[in-house]
């Protein structure tokens, strides 16, 4: 790998455990001021909506501006919103308080969606195709062991340095990421392929390319039905399973989702290390990711001893990387660097509008039906997802060849 890979490495690692960090904080301030659960929760919400349009957006400047450029602006731009955001944690409480503390939420959350877009960009730019599943794969394996880190050890940060400390540690996370930036060269050519696209053409080539493309269109349809399922880690589900169906405490929460970031930092370190026999059998490694993770979703909605359901938890790491992986690294091999920034945009923007949906249903549904219903009918979109990828893209592609070969 060389340094500008490592640079998007230091990065993706520092950016978002800085941002593990500022969630924490920015919601036990909110909490700890309004004392409402409810204006607390809208935190995800506005979250959501500005990470979206934000990555609907990016192709609006991504058509103009080098991606280095782009994310080197993001992170400036986050720095100073979090900057105010200290300034607003040392004055007394009002109502101009809580909007300058939304204002900040949705500003740095709208300018984090550009991040996963661009980075898959940039990695497909400075990574060779056949080395592309190892580095998709290490950057997973820091990213998940810093946000295991951060999730596990940030309430005992809060709890013993405060918010406002807490806070200027992330905004130092933040300018290391802003240097290893600094430090980045790629090979993109966005700023030749400059174009006077309209406002609505920029908005659209990606989603229209998504779906004029069959092999990508069959992934986002795929996408599109397990983000349905991603409703299963909010965590007042979580929370609710365990209290529910395993009869534990908030202790018991904690492993469970310590167990979860457990299993996709070990998923990423395998594929790291099988990454070779990976890179040829994409397609096949990614259906029999999403089969299994499907499976055991489904199967953990039926169980009621938790240390089983730890263990299935942690299996369940593995099998999302390895689905999330290789159907990245599909992508970044199927179109060129221009393409590639407007559909991962596109497909960022698709999936939070329809996370976004199901954590508004979410509630309501485990309300009514219980969180294991939440957990086995996730599981079933899961395996229906799978269940089609597999149709459309194994079965009817070997039926095809098949056909062609009996013509000869």
């Amino acid at each position: 790998m060389n340094k500008s890979y490592y640079s998007i490495l230091v990065s993706q690692a520092t950016t978002n455990l800085g941002f593990a960090l500022y969630t924490m904080s920015v919601t036990l301030f909110l909490f700890n001021v309004t004392e409402s659960t409810a204006i607390t929760s809208l935190i995800t919400f506005v979250s959501i909506i500005a990470r979206m349009f934000g990555s609907a957006t990016l192709p609006i400047f991504s058509n103009k501006i080098k991606f280095r450029t782009l994310l080197i602006t993001s992170q400036i731009v986050q720095l100073l919103f979090l900057a105010f955001l200290l300034f607003v944690y040392s004055r007394s409480y009002s109502s101009i308080l809580l909007f300058y503390s939304f204002v900040i939420i949705g500003v740095v959350s709208f300018f984090n969606g550009w991040f996963s877009p661009l980075k898959s960009t940039i990695i497909k730019s400075i990574v060779s195709k056949d080395k592309r599943v190892q580095a998709n794969s290490l950057l997973s394996t820091v990213d998940q062991t810093f946000q295991f880190v951060a999730w596990a050890f940030g309430g005992l940060l809060l709890a013993f340095l405060g918010k406002s400390i807490t806070l200027e540690i992330t905004l130092c996370l933040i300018v290391i990421s802003l240097i290893s930036f600094l430090s980045l060269r790629t090979h993109d050519n966005s700023k030749e392929k400059i174009n006077k696209d309209s406002l609505l053409k920029s908005l659209t080539n990606g989603w229209s390319y998504l779906f004029k493309n069959p092999k990508l269109r069959v992934l986002i349809i795929m996408d599109l039905i397990e983000s349905w399922a991603g409703m299963i880690w909010i965590a007042a589900i979580s929370l609710a399973f365990v209290k529910e169906a395993l009869h534990k405490g908030e202790p018991w929460w904690g492993y469970i989702n310590g167990a979860y970031y457990l299993g996709t930092m070990i998923g990423g370190f395998i594929i790291y290390r099988l990454s070779k026999k990976l890179q040829g059998n994409l397609l096949f490694f990614m259906f029999l990711g999403a089969t299994l993770y499907g499976a055991l979703t489904f199967i953990y909605g039926f169980i009621s001893n938790p240390i089983i359901a730890l263990i299935a938890v942690v299996f369940m790491g593995p099998a999302y990387i390895l689905r999330d992986l290789s159907q990245e690294t599909i992508f970044q091999n199927e179109v060129d660097e221009q393409t590639l920034s407007k559909i991962m945009s596109a497909r960022s923007a698709m999936v939070q509008f329809i996370f976004m949906l199901s954590v508004l249903a979410v509630g309501t549904i485990a309300e009514v039906f219980g969180a294991r219903f939440v957990y086995i009918s996730a599981g079933s979109l899961l395996l229906i997802s799978a269940m089609y990828g597999s149709y459309q893209l194994l079965l009817k592609t070997k039926k095809m060849e098949q056909k062609e070969n009996l013509h000869y």
